[in-house]
Order: C-alpha cells, then sequence, then structure tokens
C-alpha cells in the first residue's frame, strides 16, 4: 500500500484545504518529513491512518471531536482524502468526522453527520469519473481493511514507528511486554484457557474439599458398641476425618461396613431375648390378675352383708312413717273438693272483671265524645269566620297580573341596554389591557436586543483573543514524556505562551452557546412586540364600532365617564323596578293561593258540620249502653263468695299449698320405704351370687406376686433399652455407611481429575515446582518475542558496529517471578550479557529502532506477507551522535532499499543534509499549517 495523493481540509493544524502530493516522492527511498515542534508533522501520518481506518494513529489522537481545525473558517469542511496504490490499482478513500458547523441560513450551528466514501478503481485500475463509489462506514471499513489486509492496529505498528512506543517495548518488564504482545499477536485465547484451566482446577478443588467435608461429617455420626473390638480402629479413622486426613476411603468404607455387620447380628440377639421376656411377663400378668379378681370378690361380699344388716334396721321405722301420713287422707280429700268449688267458679269473676272494664271504658269514651263535640262546634265557627274574610281579600287583588307585566316589561328594556353598557366597558378594559401589553412588550424588545449585542461584542472579542492565542492554548496542555496531539513529540523544549486574557475553547463555546441563546431570546420578543400592536390596533377599531352603535358620537376618552353614567342611572332603576316587581309578584301569588285555598275550605266547612252531628248521635248511644252495663254488674257480684278474681285465686292457692303437703308427706314415706325393701332383697341375691363364687377359691400371696411381676418387668425395659439403643445405632451407622461409600466412589474419579487438571492448570500457568515461572500465553508469546529479536538482531549488529545483540532471558530474576519476556543484551566486547536498560541513550535508541523494525517485520510476515510500500518512523533520532545517526540512515535506506518508501518524522536539522527528498511543514503567521515537498 502506497499513498499517492493526500487531501487535508480543517483537520488538526491545516485549517485550509491542503493538498500533498506524495507521488513526487517516488516509489521507494527515504525522504524527511521536517519541521518545528506543533507544526503538523504527526498529522500527516494521523490524517492517512484516519482516511483508511476511521481512525487516527495514536490512541491519545482519537478523539473525532478534536479533529476539527480551530482556526478554520466556519464554511471549511473537515475532511481527509486519500489516493493510494495496491498490488498496482488505485483506490481513493473520502472521510470527514462528526464535527459542528454553521447553519446554510439562519444564525447558529448545526452538526455535520459523520461519513465515508471509498471509490474503487475504474476497469483501467485507476480513478475516474466511472469510479464505483461504496458509501456505507462501517462497509468501507471492511472494504478497506479487505484491500490492504490488516487492520488498524496491525497498520500502526507496520507502518509507523514512533519513538514512545518502541522504546516501552525495549525496557519492557515480562508482563508489560505480555501486554504489548498480547494486542499484536492476538494471544489472548491463550490466556482464556490458562484462566479457564485454573478456573476448573479451583472447582474439583471445591468439589473435592465439599465430598471430603461431607464424608467426614458421616464418619463422625458413625458409633460402635464400647466392648466391640472395632472400638479402637474406628476411634482412629474418627480423629483422622476430623482433620480431614483420610488416605483410603475404600478401606475406611469397609471397616464401616464391619460395624454395620456387629451391630446387626447384636440387634437380633436383643430383639430374640426381649421376646422371651416379654412372654413371661404375659404369664404373670394373668397369674396376678386371677388372684387379685378372687381377693376383690372376697371384700365384695363382707362389705354386702355389712349393707344388708344396716338396711335391716332401717325398715321398721319407716313402717311406721307411712302410717302416720296415711292418717291425714280425709283431711286431703276434702281440700280437694274446695279446690274443685272454687276452681269452677274462676270464669265468673272473668266475666265480672270484663263487664266492669267496660263500663270504665264506656265512660272514657263518653267524655271524649262530649270534648270533641265542643272543639268541633268552635272550629266550625272560626273556620266560617276565616273564609269570609279570605274572600274578601281574593277580590282585592284581582289587578295583580296586569300590574306585574307592565313592570317586568321596563324591566327587559333596562337590562338590555344594561348588557350593552357591560360589552363596551369589557372592550375598553382590553384596550386598556392591550395598550399595557403593548407597552411591556415593547420594552422586553428593547431589554433582550441590548442583551444581544452586548454578548455578541463579548463573544466577538472573545473569538479574536482565542484565534490569536491557539498555540499557547494547545501548550498548556503538553506534559514531558506524553505525546504532542499534534506532531506526537514526547519532548517539548519551546512551548509557547498563553494570553490571560485569551479564552479556553469551553469557554468559547459557552459564550457562543449564550449568544444563540440571546439571539432566539431578541427574535421571540421582537414578534411578541409586533403581536401586542396588532392586538392594540384591532381592540382600539371594535371599541369604537361600539361606542358609535350605543352613543353615536362619543370619543374613546370620554367613553368611560358616558359609560359608568348611565349604567349607574340604570342599575337605580332596575333596583326601583325590582322592589315593585317583587311586590306585584307577592300580590299575584297570594291571589292564585286564595283561589286554590277557598274552595278546599268551604268542604272542609261542611265537613266539620256533618262531624259535629255524628258525634252528637254517638253521645245519646253511649249513654245507653252504659246503664245496661251497670245493672249487669252488680247483679253478679252479689252472686259470687269473693269480691274479685283475685282474692279467690289466693284462697285457692293457700288451700292447693296444704293438699300438696299432705301429699307430698305420703309419697316420701312410701319411696322411702319401698326403697329399703328393694335394697334389701338386691344385697340378699348379690351375697348369695358371690359366696357361689368363692366355693373352692384358693388363698394367693398378691405381695409376692406382684414383686416377681415388678422384677420381669424391670429386666423387659432393660431388654427394650438395649434393643432400641442397638436399632438406632445401626440406623445411623447404615446411613452414614452407605453415604461414605457413595462419596468414596465419586472421590476416587474426582481425585484422579483433580490431580490430572492442576498438573495441566500448574503447567499453562508457569506454577510447577522446580520448573521456569513461564505461562502458556507467555511461552507462545517467547515464540514470537524470539522471531522478532532474531530480525532486530539483523539491523542491530550493523547499527552497534558487531558489538551488541539481544537476547531473550531463559530465567526469571527469581523463583516468585514470571519470566519469559525478559530481554537482555550481549556484550561481544566483554563477552556478558546485562539489562539493557544498562544501555546508553543512543545505544537504547539503535536498539529500540531494531526491535520495532523486526517486529514490523513480524507482524506484516503474521498478517499474511502483506508488503507495504510506505513506512514512517516518528522522532528519537536527537539523542544520537554523528556515528550512530549515520549507522541508523544507512540501516532504514537499507530498509527503503526494497521498493519501499521510508519517511523519518523528525525536527532534527542534521537529517536534511542527509536525506534528499523533504516534506516540509510550517506554520505561517496565523498559525495554520502548510506543506511543501521538496525533491
Amino acid at each position: 500500500m502506497r499513498p499517492t495523493r493526500l487531501i487535508i481540509s480543517a483537520f488538526g493544524p491545516y485549517a485550509d484545504r491542503t493538498v500533498i502530493d506524495l507521488d513526487k516522492l517516488g516509489k521507494k527511498g527515504l525522504y524527511l518529513i521536517a519541521g518545528d515542534t506543533g507544526a503538523g508533522k504527526t498529522t500527516i501520518f494521523d490524517a492517512i491512518t484516519y482516511a483508511l481506518f476511521g481512525r487516527a494513529s495514536g490512541d491519545s489522537r482519537n478523539d473525532s471531536k478534536l479533529f476539527r481545525c480551530l482556526n478554520a473558517l466556519p464554511e471549511t469542511k473537515t475532511e481527509v482524502d486519500l489516493t493510494f496504490e495496491y498490488a498496482g490499482k488505485e483506490y481513493r478513500v473520502v472521510r470527514n468526522p462528526e464535527y459542528m458547523r454553521p447553519k446554510a441560513r439562519g444564525d447558529g450551528t448545526t452538526k455535520e453527520a459523520a461519513s465515508a466514501t471509498l471509490y474503487y478503481p475504474d476497469e483501467s485500475g485507476k480513478q475516474s469519473p466511472l469510479s464505483r463509489p461504496l458509501n456505507k462506514e462501517k462497509e468501507v471499513n471492511n472494504a478497506v481493511q479487505d484491500i490492504v489486509g490488516i487492520d488498524r492496529d496491525q497498520f500502526t505498528q507496520i507502518a509507523m514507528i514512533a519513538q514512545g512506543d518502541f522504546m516501552n517495548l525495549l525496557l519492557a518488564s515480562t508482563d508489560e511486554r505480555k501486554k504489548i504482545f498480547r494486542k499484536i499477536f492476538k494471544t489472548d485465547k491463550f490466556g482464556a484457557l490458562q484462566d479457564e484451566l485454573k478456573r476448573r482446577a479451583q472447582q474439583l478443588r471445591e468439589q473435592c474439599s465439599e465430598s471430603e467435608t461431607l464424608g467426614c461429617a458421616a464418619v463422625s455420626r458413625v458409633s460402635c458398641d464400647e466392648k466391640s473390638s472395632l472400638v479402637e480402629p474406628l476411634e482412629g479413622f474418627k480423629r483422622l476425618a476430623a482433620e480431614k486426613r483420610i488416605a483410603d476411603w475404600n478401606e475406611l468404607a469397609g471397616m464401616l461396613q464391619k460395624v454395620v455387620d456387629e451391630d446387626s447380628v447384636a440387634v437380633d440377639i436383643a430383639r430374640k431375648d426381649l421376646d422371651e421376656c416379654t412372654d413371661k411377663l404375659s404369664g404373670v400378668d394373668k397369674e396376678l390378675g386371677k388372684a387379685q379378681n378372687i381377693e376383690r370378690t372376697r371384700t365384695s361380699l363382707a362389705e354386702a352383708e355389712e349393707r344388708h344388716t344396716a338396711f335391716l334396721q332401717k325398715l321398721e321405722p319407716l313402717k311406721r312413717t307411712v302410717d302416720e301420713a296415711e292418717a291425714h287422707r280425709p283431711e286431703w280429700e276434702k281440700l280437694q273438693e274446695d279446690l274443685a268449688t272454687l276452681k269452677n267458679r274462676l270464669p265468673e269473676y272473668d266475666e265480672l272483671e270484663k263487664d266492669r272494664k267496660s263500663i270504665e271504658l264506656k265512660n272514657v269514651e263518653l267524655s271524649a265524645a262530649r270534648e270533641a263535640f265542643s272543639k268541633g262546634t268552635e272550629n266550625f265557627n272560626a273556620q266560617s269566620e276565616c273564609f269570609q274574610k279570605l274572600e274578601a281579600e281574593r277580590d282585592s287583588l284581582s289587578d295583580a297580573r296586569e300590574k306585574k307585566a307592565q313592570i317586568d316589561a321596563q324591566i327587559k328594556t333596562l337590562e338590555m341596554r344594561r348588557e350593552q353598557l357591560k360589552r363596551v366597558a369589557e372592550t375598553v378594559k382590553e384596550l386598556d389591557d392591550a395598550e399595557i401589553a403593548l407597552g411591556d412588550a415593547q420594552k422586553a424588545y428593547l431589554e433582550a436586543d441590548g442583551k444581544y449585542k452586548q454578548g455578541n461584542s463579548e463573544y466577538e472579542s472573545k473569538n479574536r483573543a482565542f484565534l490569536n492565542e491557539q498555540a499557547g492554548i494547545l501548550a498548556e496542555t503538553l506534559e514531558e514524556g506524553c505525546a504532542c496531539p499534534v506532531c506526537g513529540s514526547t519532548t517539548h523544549p519551546h512551548k509557547a505562551c498563553k494570553s490571560v486574557q485569551a479564552p479556553t475553547q469551553l469557554e468559547l463555546e459557552t459564550l457562543k452557546d449564550g449568544l444563540s441563546v440571546l439571539l432566539e431570546d431578541r427574535n421571540n420578543k421582537a414578534n411578541a412586540a409586533a403581536s401586542a400592536k396588532t392586538s392594540r390596533d384591532g381592540k382600539r377599531a371594535e371599541l369604537e364600532e361600539k361606542l358609535k352603535e350605543l352613543f353615536g358620537e362619543c370619543a374613546i376618552e370620554d367613553a368611560k365617564k358616558r359609560i359608568r353614567e348611565e349604567y349607574d342611572i340604570v342599575k337605580v332603576q332596575l333596583v326601583d323596578l325590582g322592589k315593585g316587581l317583587q311586590a306585584e309578584t307577592a300580590r299575584e301569588t297570594r291571589r292564585k293561593s286564595l283561589d286554590e285555598s277557598l274552595p278546599k275550605l268551604r268542604d272542609d266547612i261542611e265537613k266539620l258540620r256533618g262531624e259535629n252531628a255524628s258525634i252528637s248521635n254517638k253521645i245519646s248511644a253511649a249513654v245507653a249502653e252504659l246503664e245496661t252495663l251497670s245493672q249487669k254488674a252488680t247483679e253478679l257480684a252479689t252472686k259470687l263468695p269473693h269480691k274479685c278474681k283475685a282474692e279467690a285465686e289466693r284462697d285457692i292457692d293457700a288451700k292447693q299449698a296444704t293438699s300438696n303437703k299432705l301429699q307430698d308427706a305420703l309419697k316420701k314415706a312410701n319411696d322411702e320405704f319401698g326403697a329399703c325393701k328393694e335394697q334389701i332383697t338386691s344385697l340378699e341375691g348379690q351375697i348369695k351370687s358371690l359366696k357361689e363364687q368363692l366355693q373352692g377359691a384358693s388363698q394367693y400371696d398378691i405381695l409376692a406376686m406382684k414383686k416377681n411381676r415388678d422384677e420381669i418387668f424391670e429386666r423387659q425395659q432393660a431388654l427394650t433399652h438395649t434393643w432400641k439403643n442397638i436399632s438406632a445405632r445401626l440406623e445411623q451407622n447404615g446411613a452414614a455407611v452407605a453415604e461414605v461409600q457413595k462419596i468414596a466412589a465419586r472421590l476416587g474419579d474426582l481425585l484422579k481429575k483433580r490431580m490430572m487438571v492442576e498438573n495441566l492448570s500448574a503447567t499453562a500457568n508457569g506454577g510447577l515446582s522446580g520448573t521456569s515461572k513461564v505461562m502458556l500465553e507467555t511461552y507462545v508469546q517467547a515464540s514470537y518475542f524470539d522471531r522478532i529479536v532474531s530480525r532486530a538482531n539483523v539491523r542491530f549488529r550493523i547499527l552497534s558496529n558487531g558489538q551488541y545483540e539481544l537476547v531473550r532471558r531463559m530465567d526469571a530474576s527469581n523463583n516468585r517471578s514470571q519470566s519469559g519476556l525478559d530481554l537482555n543484551v550481549l556484550d561481544h566486547a566483554s563477552g556478558r550479557q546485562r539489562e539493557v536498560k544498562t544501555l546508553s541513550g543512543g545505544e537504547s535508541f539503535l536498539a529500540s529502532l531494531s526491535l520495532a523494525l523486526g517486529l514490523a517485520d513480524e507482524v506484516q510476515s503474521s498478517a499474511g506477507g502483506i508488503q507495504l510500500d510506505t513506512m514512517f518512523v516518528d522522532e528519537g533520532f536527537g539523542s544520537l551522535d554523528d556515528e550512530s545517526l549515520r549507522l541508523a540512515i544507512n540501516t532504514l535506506q537499507t530498509l527503503a532499499g526494497d521498493n519501499r518508501l521510508v519517511g523519518i518524522i523528525s525536527h532534527v536539522s542534521e537529517l536534511e543534509s542527509k536525506i534528499e527528498k523533504i516534506v516540509r511543514v510550517k506554520k505561517d503567521e496565523n498559525k495554520i499549517s502548510r506543506v511543501a515537498i521538496e525533491v
């Protein structure tokens, strides 16, 4: 790949459209890109890299927002246009980054979107109007990479040798070189393999540890009989398990199985002994129960005989009590006859009480009727008088409707006039508001216009200061040892100074944004003032028309007074008419009410007349009925022995109490005598039955039998306890042994797998004891590094006049450090190796240059033998003496001899006398970079 033509526009320090005809440099040889620090030398390579891949050459200069030249005119487009040759064909790439540009119309800025276009060669292999374009940015990136065969990172490693980068490679440690080579040779997959092996080894260790922990916990739960011969071996294994030092899990599982087998035999023996003891206890319980039943029968017989004697003694006194109670029977029978007679006459008392209550109610009704007749007569007289008065009032209200209609018509006329006055008054108010709004809008516009003029003046002043001080602003960000964003140099001997009045780019952008806001605000305020004036004029015309309709000729200035005076008059008239209307409405309402109520009142009077006549008839009937009831009640009262039913019921209750007492005494005496006879008969039968049961019964020693039973029961409990303990231990041991056997089987496979993976992980991660600590990724990188060092030594031996040779150190400086990518230098003058850090500054540059060229050769070879026809070497020659400088130039000329162009980017003036082709970069008086090619 050889660039033939480069156009840079508003890119970096190149404010104008700059055309660089690289084809003048030819197809091979050495050329110099010369110029002061910050002139824009490295920007040429940045522009080529950006055109090809959409990114600059250095990571510190890769922000596309910084590509825009701050000194460029607003209308100048930021763009890079590169034409290059590859395999005899000519390609062209045009790119622009995203940036802010002035709007085509109006003020302010707008965003210019990033774009990329690739033009393929026509049929002749050259660029022409017939060249086919490719416009999508991603597709352009992929197409360029397919054409040149490498990506951006490989291109910058092969085509650009920067002093800071290859000096870092020379002096880097193993860990630092690992990071560099990982990026260059894509060896991260080997690092990923190392990490995966380490992760899997740790996972297997954790699995083994987890299984061992579970197994050891299971061992701790195993126990055996204290008299067993397995006690000592089991305790030994349990101590090993507590310390997690079980070596042979299969041996442990076999021993634990013996414990389980021993307990299985013991539990069968214990079960047999327990069954025999249980059968014996059952027989003893049966014999003891029989003896206890006989003893209980003897006790029951004695108790029955004793009770029989006691009941015989009670029988005679109870018979005498029965005879005494029977002597009062005639008295009881006489009471029963009297009670029947009294109870039969109780209904006659109810009839007497009923008549007395009827007489009482009739007296109440008669009194109420007489009172009602008196009130009805008074009400009738009052209603008749009221009717006559209301009839006269209705006749006096006959003209109310006509007067109300006249007043209502007058009110409607005045209300219409009042509404007209109100609408005109509202228009006057709206005109006043429009006048105020117009004044406020005009005042706001004048204030906004003043702020905009002031802000524009400040922005213009600061913008001029900013443009005049770009070099100083850029110099403020430079630090020794860090690359310049323009030229890439890491040394800055003569930095420009910035004026204290000059603003930063951020301050200028902030002022510009603020000015856009002020302009927009001024325009908005101007539109608002114009709108307010239009509104005011419309309201004035509307008011003049309404005044003419209302008053005829009337000036706007007199409108308020004229409206207010007439409005007050109308208001007073409406109040007076309203009062009159209210009075006539009340009169009309009253007349309608009377028209509705008088007929009903007449009907009410007639109804009262009829009701009074009916009450008079009821009074006469009640007097006659009351006389009949009184005569009947007097006759019934003379026939009854008691005055009332309550007195008769009290007499019945007293006689019934005496009768019940006599009856209860007789019943109690008979019940007690009968119960005593039944008890005697029952006990005689019970005694006979118990004596029959005891015929031929033996005598037993109950206490001795109980003692024997208790001894057998205690033996049964002991045997049960022993059997349960052995069974529980057997169940627990069985579960633990099964778990141990399962874990032992699994651990066998896991331990083998863990050992294999741990060995692989230790090998890949450089952790095997007794060997060099070289990781797999480092080992792969070392093979690349050996080829790089071999290629570098071809040039380094020439540059050092055969004194030095680079050697990869095979052993680490200590056993704890990772090794494999450390670098020594072999000094043939002494025959000894030493660290490359001991080289002098000039020697370090030559070694770094050789190593960088070797790296570029290896990367180019790894990329598939891609041949780049152009290479750049950036700075670093200032530290060389004359001889070293001559050797470096000769080496680069040799490098350029194989149909390759090599460009040296440097501000060292001595190089101009040694190199014939020069690309000179200078900044003019306006700080704008210019390029000239001298051949």
